[in-house]
């Protein structure tokens, strides 16, 4: 075979008849190419591109003998050797074809990347390839046409030459080899044309769905044959590709780079270049023109050529709205408030108001926005003599902007053939000082034709009639000098489809003016031309202009989109390929830049609080919104902040590397400074002032804590952001010290916040322009609903920085209460408002609020909101954000990286399998509800409620803390706080190592203490948040099963727990029990001060997370238990008389966990009688019973809540024993007398036995001993 090829460009062998014998790699029985190749055995592989001089494979041409062979066989053929257009073939009749039954060594793809010279190529010729190396879509215009894709080697499309470099350069030079050395077709196989013959058959490559984009990256999923064919190299398919087979044939697939929107240029004006593709509303059909472009069914579907050189768009009015409809979505989706428009109309010239097209693009644009936004700007009163069937024009939003003065229309004779410049002063609405002057513009194109001579002949560079353009720019730059003077403005924007490339004359003439083309940055070209990328379409911006700019853009909707979609090609195949998207709605694409116009200078605060280490599948995305929201305003006005708790209680995949890979993030987003959170200090506060504060790029700041009467920590920074100097001052929560481990804060003070922070503004304020304070501390009331009124009313710390923080602090962000709120809170003795907000937490929302400074310095507006994180609606559209989210911002591939590593070596050590559950088990959660009698929906981690999740940690804790050598633990208590996670069933409801260390992830010690039984009624009372100090956060502990309590929450702080009951049996005030928990919590931590009280304290040894997953490891299959363990029960009589009625009312019998079901009905009884049944409604019920005849001195009457189980006792003194006796009374409630014995359950509340209800301590007397013998036995038999 090699011999056949050669080593030239032609074969050795040409005109003689040869045999050979290879292997079928691939064949076109059908299609059109009536062939295959054959290659030899045992070739391919890797191989050494320069060692390797001749082809191993060669095309045999023959339909007969095609149909005898398939992929795969090994065949042995004789035929005449030729060269058809430069490939190499044999031509084989049918007998020339023999299927040999030999066993061949397979034939390899050779993997090689793609051949820089013709050379190299010619000795891969016919061979099959895996192409190596990245490759380029580069062109998709013939798409449509003939099922074929133009690519390009490397990373970026061909380039227009003169878009790259100056004509006739050495630069030029080197872009047209570089062209000439990368493109490469992909083709479909065959030799079908879909406009002809194969319009009714589907065409390959094309999709709404999955478009194939110029630009997009290409990635080979299947060996391709190296072809030449029709004077170019191809990549042919192994066999024909068509619709219903691509999912094998097709080669490749292709990155889908569509945006919906263009990126963020920032400013508060945005202008744009948009030409419309000939929108005309004069219809071929309107003036009775019949030579138009027809579908497949011969329907007219464009104009072609109408006489007077007539109508240039849609055929009829059916395809006017097709054209109209994806105008109207790019316009509108564009986001600008200034549109210059190129190709629409000039109506005058068919008889109409020359607005006429115009207005009706207007309407369209209003109707699909729903509200009267857009405006055109009016035809001057003086008008060329003569003018172009097509026309210049500008649009805008008129909430924005206004137009200064009238329009007016350059009448030089350099545009004789081309559209007029058309010229428009605007401004900011209500700040005409704040004027620009904007000339849109439409050059002669580079078509060629018989006028086209002298400096307008096509030099082969520049295109045709470039003299004309470079007149044309000539006449611009002194339209644009003498309109700026007129003015009074020296800030002019030429905009338009200059018909120039960047590196062309006419656009060196402008620049001569002073002007720039802006898009020149953005990495993008406006328009695609034979393979090849570069921009027509400018927006050039005169010196002064050019400082007004914040970004430019150029949306590329258009020019890389396949033609098939356009509006012109509706119905030319047999599949579909319309819709009303703005994708291809023209064949330029739009350019857009930001401006800032206003007399004030915008501040762009992100703020986020109580990241807590969130490095999971959300980081990327998270981080993708920060840099969204930067690209808003750009890097120069924007400061990114962060309100503490940015580590401690962290993911996996963050607390396996001590939140390295936490600060790693923050660092690579370029966070500016950190208040301090509680968290922070969970090492302690040497290891925040030393290994943490050394890995952060930024300062954490603390203006109330101390240390030996200095600060810890920084108290302020001050940073210049666009010129305006901005001290941010941070502050943490004085609770601190009953958050974290006391033994990391010895000797460290925690002072009121709002005073230090007042301090620090009197020491900084003559310094600054603006003031921001970052509280670590916060209100609880979260969401819509809630109001500052109703969060300054709780009083406490939020009340006192909202009506304390001294009034020159601009603004003001929160955090540490994991809420979610924007208000805009009075400025204490002043006028107006200032922004004080909290994000929630886990990165789930970005805090951003904007500034509004004036020269001044004074913030004389603000805007404020809370940005949910970038989300998608599945797996797969969330791997395509990801990756467009770090193709487009280097900070977040940044953070890609450093997330997918620590991801990477997490999931090695977490994803081992520890335990498993029947069905969710999760902390409380709020604005949920029950559906279907189950609890659904809301947020997580309320912590004023108990929940499944709490109770089966405290299970873990007493089971792993029983044993005497561990501390002997009679219970086990869980601070709500602890729990960071829940645990999930997911597919399988297996637990990982890492789930479960999600869910306590502190690691705290395990430790044990000694309270009486009266220290334990203390403990539950300082659940309340007055009766424990921490205002109005109320803190439902997990208690273990064997412990159940009641309330009455309506009674005064410190005597709402009624009774106390462990394994079934009172609790004695004067008793002692073994309580385990986190050393956390027994520390005194969250404001438990009692556990401070507690004797004997011990550490077991063991670290919270591996007492957890032991525990876990020993219980697979855990079941959530959703019995209330605490119940409030609120109108108990103080003592009751045999016969008498009373009634009680129970409530919060329901939990709210995931899948807690709605208790329905309450069962009450005394001893064994029958019970009655009360309904349960909202987890509430109100119970009526009648006292039995025969009771005796202390009774119970039991309660038990379905279909959960919850039980409940409620103990009843009789008003005089003494005198009650005997009789047969019968009851209203069981059939028996519920009689109180020394194994009675009754519950021992209070030293002064005040929270036991009047007469029950008589009664205990009665029971002496008997309580606290009970208990024992009881726990001996366990």
């Amino acid at each position: 075979m090699r011999d056949i090829q050669g080593t030239g460009e032609s074969s050795p062998l040409t005109g003689t008849t040869v045999t050979t014998r290879g292997v079928v790699t691939a064949a076109y029985p059908t299609g059109g190419y009536n062939g295959f190749y054959i290659q030899t055995p045992g070739t391919g592989g890797a191989i050494d591109v320069a060692a390797h001089t001749a082809s191993d494979a060669v095309f045999v041409f023959g339909s007969a003998a095609t149909a005898k062979v398939q992929k795969g066989d090994f065949v042995e053929v004789t035929g005449v050797v030729s060269e058809y257009k430069f490939l190499t073939e044999i031509s084989a009749p049918a007998d020339g074809v023999r299927v040999l039954d030999e066993v061949a060594a397979a034939v390899q793809p050779a993997a090689i990347a793609w051949p820089a010279t013709e050379e190299d190529r010619e000795s891969f010729e016919g061979m099959l390839l895996a192409p190596t190396g990245e490759f380029t879509v580069t062109n998709n215009y013939d798409t449509n046409r003939y099922a074929v894709l133009g690519l390009a080697s490397g990373t970026t499309p061909l380039r227009s030459p003169t878009d790259v470099a100056r004509p006739g350069t050495t630069q030029y030079d080197d872009a047209v080899a570089d062209n000439d050395a990368r493109g490469v077709i992909l083709d479909d196989g065959a030799s079908a044309n879909y406009l002809t013959t194969g319009k009714n058959d589907p065409l390959p490559y094309v999709s709404l769905e999955n478009p194939v984009r110029v630009g997009a990256a290409v990635t080979f999923e299947t060996p391709v044959i190296l072809d030449f064919r029709n004077d170019v190299w191809t990549f042919q398919p192994t066999e024909q590709l068509t619709v219903a087979n691509a999912a094998t044939v097709q080669p490749a697939s292709f990155e889908n780079t569509r945006k919906s929107a263009p990126e963020p240029v920032g400013g508060n004006v945005k202008i744009s270049s948009f030409n419309v593709l000939n929108y005309f509303t004069t219809t071929a059909e309107s003036v009775g023109c019949t030579s138009t472009y027809k579908d497949r069914a011969g329907n007219p579907i464009t104009a072609d050529k109408c006489p007077d050189n007539g109508p240039r768009g849609a055929a009829n009015d059916e395809n006017l709205q097709r054209q109209q409809a994806k105008i109207v979505a790019a316009i509108n989706g564009l986001g600008a408030d200034v549109v210059s428009l190129e190709e629409i109309e000039n109506s005058a010239q068919f008889g109409k108001d020359r607005d006429a097209a115009l207005a009706t693009l207007v309407g369209a644009l209003n109707e699909a926005a729903g509200s009267e936004q857009w405006t055109f700007v009016p035809s001057p009163a003086a008008l060329p003599a003569s003018e172009d069937v097509i026309r210049t024009a500008f649009i805008y939003t008129k909430a924005v902007v206004e137009p200064v003065g009238d329009s007016v229309i350059l009448d030089d004779p350099a545009f004789a053939n081309a559209r007029q410049p058309l010229a428009q002063a605007f401004a900011p609405v209500g700040d005409p000082d704040a004027k620009i002057l904007a000339i849109v513009n439409h050059f002669k194109s580079k078509g060629s034709s018989d006028d086209a001579t002298g400096d307008n002949a096509d030099d082969g560079m520049q295109g045709a009639f470039n003299g004309d353009r470079v007149r044309q720019a000539e006449a611009l730059g002194n339209f644009a000098a003498e309109r700026s003077a007129a003015l009074g403005t020296d800030d002019v924007f030429l905009l338009g489809d200059f018909n120039s490339y960047t590196q062309e004359d006419p656009i060196e003439k402008l620049r001569s003016f002073g002007f720039e083309p802006l898009e020149t940055g953005t990495g993008k070209y406006s328009y695609s031309y034979d393979g090849q990328s570069g921009s027509l379409d400018h927006v050039l911006a005169s010196p002064s202009a050019r400082e007004l700019v914040t970004g430019t853009d150029i949306w590329n909707i258009n020019a890389v989109e396949a033609l098939a979609l356009e509006y012109s090609r509706y119905n030319y195949n047999a599949l579909n390929f319309y819709e009303t998207s703005p994708y291809r709605s023209s064949d330029h694409d739009p350019v857009i830049v930001g401006l800032d116009l206003s007399s004030t200078t915008d501040i762009n605060l992100l703020g986020i609080n109580d990241f807590h280490g969130r490095i999971d599948a959300n980081t990327v995305k998270f981080a993708g919104t920060v840099e969204q929201l930067r690209a808003e305003y750009g890097d120069e006005s924007t400061l990114f902040l962060s309100n503490g708790d940015n580590i401690g209680a962290s993911l996996f995949a963050s607390s396996l590397f001590q939140d390295e890979p936490t600060i790693d993030v923050l660092n690579a987003l370029e966070l500016a400074a950190s208040g301090t959170g509680n968290h922070e200090f969970d090492k302690g506060a040497a290891d925040l002032t030393g290994r943490v504060s050394d890995r952060a790029d930024f300062p954490y700041l603390a203006a109330n804590v101390f240390k030996d009467g200095q600060p810890l920590l920084p108290g302020y920074a001050v940073f210049e952001v666009d010129g305006v100097r901005v001290g941010v001052i941070g502050a943490v929560t004085q609770q601190t010290p009953t958050l974290v481990s006391k033994e990391g804060i010895q000797g460290i003070e925690f002072r009121d916040p709002v005073t230090e922070v007042n301090r620090v503004v009197a020491e900084i304020d003559d310094q600054v322009d603006v003031i921001v304070a970052q509280y670590h501390e916060g209100t609880e009331l979260s969401g819509s609903a809630a109001t500052l009124e109703q969060a300054v009313a709780q009083g406490g710390a939020f009340a006192e920085i909202v009506n304390d923080t001294d009034p020159a602090v601009d603004a003001i962000f929160t955090g540490h209460t994991h809420a979610e709120y924007v208000w805009d809170a009075p400025i204490p003795g002043g006028d107006g408002t200032r922004p004080i907000l909290q994000t929630g937490s886990y990165g789930a929302n970005i805090g951003q609020i904007v500034l509004s400074v004036d020269e001044g310095g004074e913030v004389v507006d603000y805007t404020a909101r809370n940005v949910p994180r970038l989300s998608a609606p599945n797996a797969d559209a969330g791997a395509a954000l990801d990756a467009e989210l770090i193709a487009t911002y280097p900070r977040v591939a940044e953070v890609n990286d450093i997330v997918a590593a620590a991801r990477a070596e997490a999931d090695v050590v977490g994803r081992e399998p520890v335990g498993s559950v029947t069905a969710d088990i999760t902390t409380a959660f709020q604005e949920g509800g029950y559906v279907d009698g189950v609890y659904a929906g809301g947020k997580r981690d309320d912590r004023s409620k108990q929940s499944a999740l709490g109770g089966l940690v405290a299970d873990a804790l007493r089971e792993t803390l029983a044993d005497p050598e561990r501390g002997g633990a009679d219970i086990a208590v869980v601070n709500p706080g602890g729990l960071r996670a829940e645990l999930l069933y997911d597919a399988d409801g297996v637990i990982t190592l890492a789930e479960a260390n999600a869910v306590l992830p502190f690691v705290n010690n395990l430790w044990t203490t000694t309270l009486t039984g009266e220290q334990l009624r203390v403990m539950f009372e300082q659940q309340w948040g007055d009766a424990s100090g921490r205002g109005t956060t109320n803190l439902a502990l997990g208690v273990s099963e064997n412990v159940r309590y009641t309330y009455d929450a309506s009674r005064p702080a410190g005597d709402r727990v009624l009774g106390i009951w462990i394994d079934g049996v009172a609790v004695d005030p004067a008793a002692e029990y073994r309580v385990g928990s986190f050393s956390f919590l027994l520390g005194g931590g969250d404001s438990f001060s009692v556990f401070q009280e507690g004797a004997n304290t011990l550490d077991s040894g063991l670290v919270d997370r591996d007492g957890w997953i032991d525990y876990l490891r020993a219980h697979p299959g855990l079941t959530p238990d959703f019995t209330a363990r605490g119940v409030q029960v609120s109108g108990v009589p103080a003592e009751v008389t045999p016969g008498d009625e009373f009634a009680l009312t129970v409530s919060n019998l329901d939990l709210t966990s995931l899948g807690a079901p709605q208790n329905t009905s309450l069962a009450a009884s005394f001893g064994t009688g029958d019970p009655i049944e009360v309904a349960v409604v909202g987890g509430a019920a109100t119970v009526t019973a009648t006292v039995p005849a025969d009771a005796l001195d202390v009774i119970e009457l039991q309660l038990t809540a379905q279909p959960t189980g919850t039980l409940v006792t409620v103990p009843l003194r009789l008003a005089d024993a003494a005198t009650v006796g005997g009789g047969g009374g019968g009851t209203a409630v069981g059939g028996g007398a519920g009689a109180s014995t020394g194994d009675g359950a009754l519950a021992i509340t209070g030293t002064d036995g005040a929270w036991m209800g009047a007469g029950v301590l008589a009664a205990l007397a009665l029971l002496g001993l008997g309580v606290v013998v009970r208990r024992r036995s009881v726990r001996q038999t366990d």
